[in-house]
């Protein structure tokens, strides 16, 4: 039985199950591909789509600001709560440790807290709030669906690459340093946070595997190198772009995205439109601080 409630497991069924304004101009793009022979290869956009090169290298690599710095986040506070031995993966060392972290919880407005545990090299309280405060307003950005799947949020120095798994996310200082100066910090969360939300759940499911063979190519190169691991969260992001932001990729990048993975993204769109149930926001500590 599938693991989507009902999902299409068909692009072409998927389009018009939704009312959302926000998604109409991206759905008006995809029904008229799919009235030209889309699904069936028979139309070629500008962009290496259909041979053996694919529209971008990874999501790390494009140019796009899908996410923005002063787009709405339900980031209410930041609270301490003291030292912990918390296990830590670390990729510099390509090993897991139990480290005696600073750890912090984030409120938002809606959904669970978020324990941002950082390794003790960090030192000081004051300098490990200062690092964790870099990442709460792109938490506080994310659908509550890609959020509260987030148990715990590591964080390392060093300019290792972002990893994540079931509840997990791992991210390294100066590399979340250098995706600020690229405006991609933001994006760079979201697909991490498909890892920690969606990838149990959704990423060998029926309607996701019928997408990827309905579609014509992958997204990016390493949705491709990795199809079981990597492209679910490489193509999400896409989705969200052309969703709920389509005026934030440019027109040609945003028909050669749709014509590459429209199951896909009909999927998506149907899995970030799941009802999130909340039983109850916790209330933050009054220690709790914005800033």
């Amino acid at each position: 039985m599938s693991n989507f409630r009902g999902l299409c497991s068909l692009a072409k069924a998927c389009l018009f199950s939704t009312h959302d304004p926000n998604q109409m101009q991206t759905k008006n793009f995809l029904s008229k591909a799919l009235k030209t022979g889309l699904l069936t290869g028979t139309l070629f956009l500008p962009g290496p789509v259909f041979g053996q090169d694919y529209p971008f290298g990874s999501t790390a690599d494009t140019v796009f600001d899908i996410i923005r710095e002063d787009d709405p986040s339900s980031f209410v506070c930041l609270d301490y709560a003291g030292r912990e031995i918390r296990q830590m993966w670390d990729k510099r060392q390509d090993n897991e440790f139990d480290l005696n972290v600073f750890l912090f919880r984030a409120y938002f407005s809606e959904g669970p807290p978020v324990d941002i545990i950082l390794n003790p090299e960090f030192q000081t309280e004051n300098e490990a709030r200062a690092e964790a405060l870099k990442y709460t307003r792109g938490l506080g950005q994310l659908p509550l669906i890609l959020r509260r799947g987030i148990g715990q949020f590591g964080i390392h120095k060093g300019n290792e690459g972002f990893h994540g798994g079931p509840g997990k996310i791992f991210m390294y200082q100066d590399k979340a340093d250098l995706r600020i100066t690229q405006k991609h910090l933001e994006e760079s969360i979201m697909h991490e946070s498909v890892h920690a939300s969606l990838d149990a759940e959704y990423s060998n499911a029926r309607d996701w595997r019928n997408a990827q063979a309905n579609d014509a190519t992958f997204v990016t190169r390493y949705a491709a190198e990795n199809p079981d691991g990597e492209d679910l969260a490489e193509s999400v992001l896409f989705a969200y772009g052309l969703l709920y932001h389509p005026g934030r990729i440019p027109p040609v990048d945003s028909q050669v995205i749709a014509a590459s993975i429209p199951a896909r993204i009909a999927v998506i769109s149907e899995i970030l439109a799941i009802p999130q149930v909340v039983a109850r926001t916790e209330e933050p500590p009054g220690t709790c601080q914005k800033d």
